[in-house]
């Protein structure tokens, strides 16, 4: 955090040594106070410099419980998106999940960030609309689409391969008037799971048993909603493999199991190689609360318990440091 902000200074700080016309040359596009409005099912190539942008989305039904399902994709060459403008590419933030952010952290708020953008968006109950703020570190541009508003939000989906099985975990950050889940394999429906329909979400865990090692399954989640009708929700993958011949090809850090908890939970992280781990949780304010691992780990899939028995309800935030690769997720405490 302390890296973060001092980086947020410096480039503040570069931006206002530059001569009067070397500021000029990046004007953020839609401008701030222009009263920009995104429609839902447009596309919009933003362009950003380091500071702010702020605008409203405009969908075809509003309030608090419909969140926006927003898509973003770096650059805005009509080849690969939907925006058609000659610009340098940045790569934005692709998943945004309830808490909010690392500048704009708050457990009414969605957000996603990274080294170069962070984007949050949240309803102002007066007059009433959603907003989105985009806060950059750089300078450039990326397609953003306000593809739907859900009943239901997903915040993460994940596949976890073993023998002849996978395990698929899914989180929502939101639900209302959800009847139940479908998940299909392989474009074709095998379960059906039953919504909860709490507002603050809820994780849900389905095993796909008597697989065949080796081969690559595709998982497709949908919500089924109390009128009959049927959203796309998301999508992962992954490939059964007997003991021992599984082998992590990228560093990983997943949505913790349950979420919400109370008051234990499961996090599992991969491992490409044997590093020096650091997994530790931070309340909001971002003091340590707990040191989950810390030293050497050996390559592959790992699974730490946490129980939160002395903590608060609220929101944590829990960070995977593991030599170069880094990443954070939240989660939600409710007793």
């Amino acid at each position: 955090m302390k890296k973060i902000l001092l980086t947020v200074m410096l480039v503040l700080t570069a931006g206002l040594l530059l001569p009067g016309g070397a500021q000029a040359q990046c004007n953020p596009d839609p401008a701030p106070n222009s009263g920009f409005e995104l429609g839902l099912g447009q596309s919009y190539c933003i362009k950003v410099c380091p500071g702010l942008v702020t605008f409203t989305l405009v969908g075809s039904f509003s309030g608090e419980e419909a969140a926006p399902v927003l898509t973003t994709v770096a650059g805005c060459n009509a080849t690969n998106t939907d925006c058609d403008v000659n610009c340098t590419p940045v790569d934005p933030p692709h998943i945004f999940t309830l808490g909010g952010g690392h500048f704009y952290a708050n457990p009414t708020w969605y957000g996603g960030w990274n080294d170069c953008l962070e984007i949050v968006f949240h309803w102002v109950h007066d007059p009433g609309y959603w907003e989105i703020q985009i806060f950059s570190f750089c300078q450039g541009c990326f397609c953003l689409t306000f593809e739907d508003q859900l009943a239901a939000e997903l915040s993460d989906i994940s596949a976890v391969a073993g023998d002849q099985m996978v395990q698929i975990d899914w989180t929502t950050a939101s639900e209302s008037d959800v009847a139940h889940f479908n998940v299909l394999r392989n474009n074709e429906k095998i379960a059906e799971v039953p919504a909860t329909n709490t507002v603050t979400g809820h994780s849900y865990r389905w095993t796909d048993a008597s697989l065949i090692n080796g081969v690559t399954y595709t998982y497709t989640l949908e919500t089924v909603n109390m009128d009959g009708s049927t959203e796309f929700l998301g999508a992962t993958a992954a490939t059964p493999n007997a003991p021992g011949q599984g082998v992590v090809s990228e560093y990983a850090l997943y949505q913790n199991y349950p979420n919400p908890f109370n008051p234990e939970t499961s996090i599992r992280f991969d491992l490409v190689e044997a590093s020096n781990v650091s997994l530790r949780i931070y309340n909001l304010i971002g003091q340590e609360v707990a040191t989950l691992v810390n030293g050497t780990q050996s390559a592959g899939s790992h699974v730490v318990n946490f129980d939160a028995s002395n903590l608060t309800t609220g929101m944590y935030i829990y960070r995977l440091e593991a030599g170069e690769f880094s990443a954070t997720r939240k989660m939600m405490l409710i007793k």
